[in-house]
């Protein structure tokens, strides 16, 4: 239980660590920003999920199918470290794409070691409903905006995206998604 002398304590401690941050107007721009990309991420993330729901199709199924549509034929540890996955975590993940019919691994020509991710037919009905899903999403939450703020957020982000890539030595395609 909580009490008086603790609740003055952590008010106290949060205040110090407050007034040691002491962020200026434009940290708090800055911030305000990137929280904003972020949880706007996670927002349409959760949406899509919604959307995606009576197909059976899980957020880390369709990120994945994107990943490998985008680096299609990628070795699986290559296909982990875009999707910032462990490499088991991935491996996993694409059993189950792989007993779903939607993939295949197939050795490397150069290294049977090496497993290579490639698409399958299998897959088709699923980039449909993926297809499907987008209208209604562009409609839901892009109402409002005209193609020049789209434009500019657009431009805005791809800015932002490429000194994120930079940073994070990135580069390119492979971190499209």
């Amino acid at each position: 239980m909580i009490n008086a002398k603790d609740m003055t304590d952590r008010s106290s401690t949060n205040s110090n660590f407050a007034a040691r941050l002491n962020p200026n107007a434009e940290q708090l721009r800055h911030g305000d920003l990137l929280y904003t990309i972020h949880e706007l991420s996670r927002l349409i993330s959760t949406h899509f999920d919604k959307v995606m729901e009576p197909h059976n199709l899980t957020r880390a199924q369709w990120w994945a199918i994107m990943h490998i549509m985008l680096n299609e034929g990628q070795s699986q540890s290559d296909l982990a470290r875009v999707m910032q996955m462990g490499r088991s975590a991935a491996g996993k993940l694409l059993d189950r794409l792989e007993a779903k019919g939607w993939i295949e691994r197939r050795p490397d020509e150069g290294d049977q070691r090496l497993l290579r991710v490639f698409l399958l037919e299998g897959v088709a009905p699923v980039f449909d409903a993926i297809v499907s899903g987008g209208p209604p999403l562009f409609e839901t939450l892009l109402d409002g905006l005209s193609e020049e703020e789209e434009r500019a957020i657009l431009s805005g982000l791809g800015k932002i995206r490429a000194n994120a890539e930079r940073a994070a030595g990135v580069n390119g395609r492979a971190s499209w998604l």
